[in-house]
């Protein structure tokens, strides 16, 4: 940054413009400037010469983010902008130039931040070559079923770097010839002209967008400007073209106004997935790759949205804990990277994401202790730290408070509705009492994690109790020691001749194949539809055209093998109403025939007719629908990679439906997975993958993960419902919605010990706290959740979202209105100001008002 503002401040290049894309980096460099240097970038934006586009904490992948994690960044990121460049630092113009892949619900999200236009360039490569044959490469994308609202946006002819020939960066291959004053007429200016000339063919205006830079250029930005002087000036002389220096903003009011009322423009309704830079080459692999990173930024969202929520509450109570969830806020901001949550970092890096993630988890929890003992304390004079924290390790059985002989449990619940939240936590010994809950059972633990190397080591039991009817936006705790006579010990146990094989009633149940072990059937209200559970892998082709590799999922054949039981621990849980919960165990360390393993879940349901369709959710909002080996708006040779072709991002869920027995079948994820429907009747999700090549897109090492010197583990759950497309009262895919609320939005598990003095038995602790605290004074309707309840330099963001899209529910897709008086427990809404979805701008119609008064 600091060369390129020599240079726009010099005299030399006093017309240049630049533009500045990720806050993340901003910020870093903005912390070190002197004031001096700081007016001058103020100067420069307010004048227009230096352009803030984008603006969120980073360019942000567009396939495996959720859209809580998506509005935060840019929520964050626009606010460090406004906060020191004032209005003319906010962008209004997405540069969303190298994400592999766009989204219709990123799109959406974008739009509602209060940006006017986006840039884009990766998408299909037959996809590109049909534009540029329709000069369809300005267009008008609809981007939610929700309005008809129009999205600008426009796609670069070739490539978002430097033109070839005219690399004209200090780290451009030397033996390049630079542009001089003796080759500027005969060759340079000729050759830049038949590129423009090929180019004028892809556009329906007279305007064209060359980039003019690239990944990590402009160190010595005096080199590149010297050279687009030379270039610019060069073309001084001819009278076909007028080569100038510009921007985003510059370019699109000239586009549109161009285009405006031509009927010709086209416009985009769906998805630009999957991304294809080759028939051989579809990026479906950064769906899965990285699993166990892909499931910490998740869980890192859902500690984030519980620690804004009580951190609010406890600045409206008189103590201030803002500061503490600065780091968590910029490391989800990270974490939404395209080039991070896409697991495409070299492992180096994928740990040090995870390293920073943790470290910013520790920090936003230090004063939850404090702050949940504030909201539960009986008198008010009180001033009791119940010195909680997270248990990040409970995977692998470790919770070294838990493991102690007598510890408190505190559960937040961040939905807008009361819920019910089974509780796992590793204990020490095979009997404990717990105070609280009805039901409470003590297991082996699911594994053993003997391989597992910290200081705390993994214990052999764990406590699992359902925390029943949490309030919303509210806290339940619990007691818990160890005791000689307590909850007696269940042991896990293999089917044998006398098991039915059946578990639950004729309600609600299921069925495994005891022979196999495999899910045979569910029952959900009283129906029974045949469904098995396989997992399989693909070998990962390692060589020929291309392998595959962090970006790239390419098998080396299209037909799945069988998973060998021992590599394979599947555990299902209790029926939870509506849905099947399955905890899936896979461990990815041999590879076979010096091929990689590309690691799937298969549910196959019997006797269903999906017809080639099927849908996948969009940012875990919109649901997008999919023809198997057919993509939007262009024809590819699905033959050539029949299943990679039809690979998509899933974030949320996966549904197939057969519209002749108005059925329809879903897959929910904890985490963003590849996924299809390869043939009817038939979902499949890539739970994991573990490669022996690079696929040479940028990473430079294979995708090989191992953790405590094994292979690495990736634990996780599907949950698997189904039910009919005409159902009279709640629907089904209503009940999906509420279920990825669920999982998104899960209740936040503290754990504290209880050994000292303090709280050494349940009758002290129960004379200083109320073991139960209520956020909001009434559960909202199951279409409506707060989104965001946040603390927000000198008031708060409160944000509330429908959770439904339009015709999913006869009812519950209606609008409904919400009455924000008395809502809360703690406080009463004085006065609004209605904002952008970033909460940065004002709307025109979000002037002040004072129609909800405190004493009304």
């Amino acid at each position: 940054i600091s060369a390129h503002m020599r240079m726009l401040v010099s005299n030399i290049s006093s017309i240049a413009p630049f533009i500045q894309v990720e806050t993340g980096f901003f910020w870093k460099w903005w912390q070190h400037i002197n004031d001096e240097t700081k007016n001058s970038f103020k100067s420069l934006v307010n004048s227009g010469q230096l352009e803030i586009i984008n603006g969120g904490w980073s360019m942000n992948d567009e396939a495996t983010t959720n859209y809580y994690s998506i509005i935060d960044q840019f929520t964050w990121g626009i606010r460090i902008l406004y906060n020191n460049l004032d209005r003319c630092g906010v962008p209004t113009v997405g540069w969303q130039i190298d994400p592999f892949g766009h989204s219709k619900e990123h799109a959406s999200l974008m739009k509602r931040l209060g940006f006017e236009s986006l840039v884009l360039e990766r998408l299909d490569v037959n996809d590109k070559a049909t534009r540029k044959l329709e000069k369809n490469l300005d267009f008008y994308w609809q981007t939610s079923t929700a309005d008809n609202s129009k999205f600008f946006t426009t796609i670069f002819p070739n490539f978002y770097g430097f033109e070839k020939g005219f690399c004209l960066d200090s780290t451009c291959n030397k033996n390049q010839d630079t542009i001089n004053d003796n080759n500027i007429k005969d060759k340079v200016i000729n050759e830049f002209a038949n590129i423009l000339n090929n180019y004028n063919g892809y556009f329906k205006t007279k305007n064209i967008m060359i980039p003019m830079g690239g990944d990590f250029t402009y160190q010595k930005a005096e080199t590149n400007f010297n050279g687009i002087d030379k270039l610019i000036q060069g073309f001084k002389e001819r009278e076909d073209y007028n080569v100038f220096y510009s921007t985003p903003t510059c370019y699109i009011q000239a586009v549109t106004k161009e285009l405006n009322g031509n009927p010709d423009v086209k416009k985009k309704t769906e998805h630009f997935f999957p991304y294809s830079s080759d028939a051989n080459s579809f990026w479906a692999g950064y769906f899965t790759s990285r699993p166990t990173l892909k499931r910490f930024e998740r869980l890192g969202n859902n500690i984030l949205q519980s620690v804004k929520q009580l951190t609010t509450f406890s600045r409206i109570g008189g103590k201030e804990y803002d500061k503490n969830i600065i780091d968590l806020r910029r490391a989800m901001g990270v974490m939404q990277h395209h080039d991070a949550i896409t697991g495409t970092e070299k492992q180096a890096v994928a740990n040090d994401y995870a390293a920073m993630l943790h470290k910013a988890i520790k920090k936003a929890e230090e004063p939850l202790g404090s702050i949940i003992g504030q909201l539960l304390k009986k008198t008010d004079t009180a001033d009791i730290d119940l010195k909680l924290s997270t248990c990040l390790l409970a995977n692998v059985s470790i919770c070294e408070n838990s493991q102690k002989d007598k510890f408190l449990v505190a559960v937040h619940n961040p939905l807008s509705r009361a819920v019910t939240h089974y509780v796992r936590l590793p204990v020490n010994g095979d009997s404990c009492v717990i105070t609280g809950p009805e039901d409470a059972d003590l297991f082996e633990s699911i594994s053993s994690f003997d391989y597992v190397n910290e200081t705390t080591r993994p214990s052999k039991y764990e406590l699992v109790f359902a925390a029943k009817n949490i309030p919303p936006l509210g806290i339940k705790l619990y007691y818990v020691e160890k005791q000689q006579e307590g909850i007696t010990l269940k042991r896990f146990k293999e089917l044998d001749a006398n098991d039915t094989g059946s578990y639950g009633d004729e309600t609600n149940g299921f069925a495994v194949d005891k022979s196999t072990g495999k899910l045979k059937s569910v029952t959900i209200k009283e129906v029974t539809q045949d469904v098995v559970q396989d997992f399989l892998y693909y070998s990962g082709s390692s060589g020929g055209v291309r392998p595959s590799g962090a970006y790239i999922f390419r098998p080396a054949d299209n037909t799945a093998k069988s998973i060998p039981t021992a590599e394979a621990n599947i555990i299902f849980n209790k029926l939870l109403r509506e849905t099947l919960s399955i905890n899936f165990f896979k461990f990815g360390t041999t590879n076979v025939d010096g091929k990689g393993k590309e690691v799937i879940t298969r549910f196959t349901v019997d006797k269903f007719s999906n017809g080639g369709i099927f849908y996948t959710d969009s940012n875990g909002r919109q649901q997008i629908k999919r023809t198997r080996n057919k993509h939007d708006g262009y024809t590819y040779d699905h033959k050539v990679e029949p299943v990679a072709s039809n690979y998509y991002p899933i974030t949320s869920k996966i549904v197939i439906k057969d519209e002749t027995q108005k059925l329809e079948v879903a897959v929910l994820t904890d985490r963003a997975q590849g996924g299809s429907s390869l043939n009817d009747g038939v979902i499949e999700l890539m739970v994991h993958r573990r490669l022996t090549n690079d696929d040479h897109f940028g990473v430079n090492e294979a995708l090989r993960e191992n953790q405590y010197d094994k292979g690495l583990f990736a634990r996780g759950q599907h949950y698997f419902t189904f039910g009919s497309t005409e159902t009279k009262t709640k629907s089904t895919a209503a009940y999906e919605r509420d279920l990825a609320q669920k999982k998104l939005l899960a209740p936040l598990v503290l754990v504290g010990d209880a050994i000292t003095e303090e709280f050494e038995s349940y009758d002290k602790v129960s004379k200083l706290v109320n073991f139960e605290f209520k956020g909001l004074t009434k559960d909202l309707p199951d279409n409506i959740q707060i989104l965001t309840l946040e603390p927000w330099m000198d008031s708060y963001i409160l944000r509330v979202e429908h959770i439904l899209e339009r015709d999913e529910d006869d009812e519950l897709s209606r609008p409904v209105s919400v009455n924000l008086k008395n809502l809360f427990n703690l406080f009463s809404i004085t006065q609004i100001m209605k904002t952008d979805l970033g909460a940065n701008i004002e709307t025109q119609d979000g002037n002040k008002s004072s129609w909800i008064k405190s004493d009304d």
